[in-house]
């Protein structure tokens, strides 16, 4: 099916966006509350109206949708209404959506009529013309039972156009890596195809390559991250397009609400939860670019910092991001960690604060060997059980202590 756009341009420049898996309405309760992972669906809606503000402010033509922009078939009517009502109130972008395996008919099924300016696909290929040369196609997979690499031979384009094809799928860069699933692409499939721009969807962050000597293939990963699974740098990417040159360019666009990080924090040798705070703080404070006044500071190379930055979202970090704190190390055998304690000190920072405790104790059993207390008898029983390896040894001490000390056990 090929239906022709050109008229309403006739323009030898357009801007395109690219984006896909937006997951709205995740339920987003593995780390954050109830009351938090309702914001957080509100807020992830809102940076999809952020976008299409983006696309009409930029002078934006289309709009295209690479797969799951809804995480479930359960779409609330709030968040069906909002994105089919700023579809409707710009109709000079067009919005091209193809379904990716999270999305399904019932957000489709909530509108009495689509847009005119909502354009889907289906399981054979369905093509777009946006001008004299840029065409859009698409094809599904979901339902069909067809396989990526037996769709790809009745794909048609022409050699003339600005070619950009829409999937939903994880790429496989060789022809032999064999797979029967009908999420799989192989990017070899689509090699030599006329194809100037492959917009994928399905992975959740950001990543591009050459397709053949033509054209490129690219992820835009999550529109913004959800979980700490996602902590690298989101938002959808901008095309820019000049057909008459053949010429496309793109770049990342950023446009989070909040960004994602995890931080480890080395904090080897530290005796005590403030002694760790102080450590947690100056290095959170190198990172979103306001330095304190701990002593600690001079003990965090540059270059640490660096390549947390670089790893995260590559910008500094601010208030209203969420940060995993990932305490790594070893402490001695008696250091006294309290987990809950150190995350009311160093929550207030942050929209939201996590620590995960992955340190180890010194097991330097010697001191205790000729002690007689009750103490020296744990340590000493703990040491000749022959089923237990060094590390689950060192966990066993680490916990008696902290019961002889009367702390109570994080949960």
């Amino acid at each position: 099916m090929f239906t022709d756009y050109s008229r309403f341009r006739g323009a030898f420049y357009m801007k395109l966006i690219h984006c896909a898996d937006l997951h709205l309405d995740s339920p987003m309760s593995t780390w954050l509350s109830a009351a938090e992972a309702k914001e957080r669906r509100e807020e992830l809606l809102g940076t999809w109206l952020r976008l299409v503000t983006y696309a009409a402010q930029h002078q934006v033509r289309a709009v295209l949708i690479a797969g799951d922009l809804f995480d479930t078939p359960a779409v609330r009517s709030t968040t069906a209404h909002a994105v089919l009502e700023s579809v409707r109130t710009h109709p000079d972008i067009s919005f091209f959506y193809l379904k990716g395996n999270h999305d399904t008919d019932s957000f489709l099924n909530q509108a009495e009529a689509l847009p005119e300016n909502f354009h889907t696909f289906q399981d054979t290929w369905r093509k777009y013309r946006l001008s004299d040369h840029i065409v859009i196609a698409g094809r599904e997979f979901g339902g069909s039972g067809t396989l990526n690499e037996l769709a790809a031979k009745t794909l048609r384009l022409e050699e003339a156009d600005v070619n950009i094809v829409l999937l939903h799928g994880q790429i496989r860069e060789s022809s032999g890596q064999e797979s029967s699933s009908t999420e799989t692409i192989r990017l070899t499939d689509y090699a030599h195809q006329s194809i100037d721009y492959l917009a994928l969807g399905h992975v959740h962050q950001y990543q591009a390559g050459e397709l053949d000597g033509r054209g490129r293939w690219c992820y835009p990963g999550c529109l913004e991250g959800r979980g700490f699974d996602e902590c690298t740098r989101h938002g959808f990417v901008l095309l820019d397009i000049d057909e008459t040159q053949h010429q496309l360019k793109s770049q990342l666009v950023d446009i989070s609400q909040r960004h994602l990080w995890t931080v480890p924090l080395k904090i080897s040798g530290c005796t005590s939860s403030m002694e760790a705070v102080r450590r947690a703080r100056a290095e959170l404070s190198l990172l979103s670019g306001t330095p304190s006044a701990e002593a600690e500071l001079a003990d965090i190379p540059a270059e640490r910092i660096e390549g947390i930055l670089a790893a995260g979202a590559g910008v500094r970090m601010r208030a209203q991001d969420l940060v995993k704190l990932v305490l790594q190390g070893t402490l001695p055998m008696e250091a006294e960690l309290n987990l809950h304690f150190m995350e009311t000190q160093l929550a207030p920072m942050f929209y939201f604060l996590r620590i995960v405790n992955e340190t180890r104790r010194a097991l330097d059993v010697r001191p205790y060997r000729q002690d007689k207390s009750l103490k020296g008898s744990f340590i000493h029983s703990v040491e000749e059980d022959a089923t237990l390896d060094e590390s689950m040894k060192a966990t066993v001490i680490e916990t008696g202590l902290r019961l002889l000390r009367g702390e109570a056990l994080e949960e």
